[in-house]
């Protein structure tokens, strides 16, 4: 019986050892630990991965490891839906802004159902997801935030050495752009060529590879698509990564358009003041300020 017992001891051992590298870098509190300027004043933590909601619990918690995403079933988006979905109309933090669609399972495709009451509100910090206590988030409200419009901008374009701190990459079989910290040494072994020119293909890691790009402060956003009410888009893709701006028409936060900024990437580049309509179904990774 012992002998019979050791291989399955092996595994729950070797498995604890996998999960512990892929959390390599990340805090308790369920932070990255390297900084990222988002303006010459501001550097931020990201979150260990996008934001998730269940519908049914309530809970919001986030991805497990950086390169998960729900993928198809957020088709299932509903308020008694019991497991989780990773992609929100804009603005749905289930804060009562006056909008008819502010709960994180609305699927409205009529963008005037996600204009808050007062056009102001869509910049409060309680509209932002991040006001939420996150379950595997520190677990305590307003911690984190979304990015705002300029913030994406900075990060990509405009901090030291910009354009040698991204790139489209694959992670454990998984499309998405790779994002290094301002102070990152790479690893040991392991390369990295910046830039979107050869699509995902540039760069790939094994998880036991990412978990030491993640050890050294790497970001990762997967390409997860886009929902519209019920149908899901372009994953693999396409990423679509929601900021905390509402674009506005002659620049007067009393005339709202319909849309509001995205980060967006592909295999045609990345663009982090791209815009969506505000009931498509995008991605959210938070952060907190460092």
């Amino acid at each position: 019986m012992k002998y019979k017992a050791f291989p399955f001891i092996i595994a729950i051992m070797l498995l604890a050892a996998c999960n512990k590298d892929s959390h390599e870098g990340i805090s308790e509190a369920g932070a990255i630990q390297a900084p990222f300027s988002v303006s010459d004043s501001t550097k931020v933590l990201f979150s260990m991965g996008n934001l998730q909601y269940c519908g049914e619990t309530g809970v919001w918690r986030f991805a497990e490891h950086q390169y998960d995403f729900i993928g198809s079933d957020n088709v299932n988006i509903d308020a008694t839906y019991s497991d989780f979905i990773d992609l929100f109309g804009f603005g749905t933090s289930g804060w009562n802004s006056g909008a008819a669609a502010y709960q994180p399972y609305a699927i409205s495709t009529n963008y005037n159902d996600y204009y808050p009451a007062d056009s102001s509100a869509a910049l409060s910090t309680l509209a932002d997801w991040g006001h939420n206590a996150i379950e595997n988030g520190g677990g305590q409200a307003g911690v984190w935030r979304t990015l705002t419009k300029d913030e994406w901008t900075y990060l990509l374009n405009s901090r030291p050495s910009a354009s040698q701190k991204y790139a489209l990459a694959r992670v454990n079989r998984t499309e998405g752009l790779l994002l290094l910290p301002d102070g990152f040494s790479l690893p040991d072994g392991l390369s990295f060529t910046p830039g979107t020119a050869k699509g995902y293909k540039t760069n790939s890691y094994t998880v036991s590879q990412f978990s030491k790009m993640q050890a050294a402060g790497a970001v990762f956003l997967p390409a997860a698509g886009y929902r519209k009410a019920t149908d899901y888009f372009y994953p693999s893709q396409y990423g679509f990564y929601w900021s905390a701006s509402v674009l506005l028409n002659n620049d007067s936060v009393l005339s709202p358009s319909p849309s509001a900024y995205v980060c967006f990437f592909g295999e045609e580049g990345a663009n982090p003041q791209n815009y969506s309509h505000r009931d498509h179904g995008l991605s959210v990774r938070l952060v907190q300020d460092f």
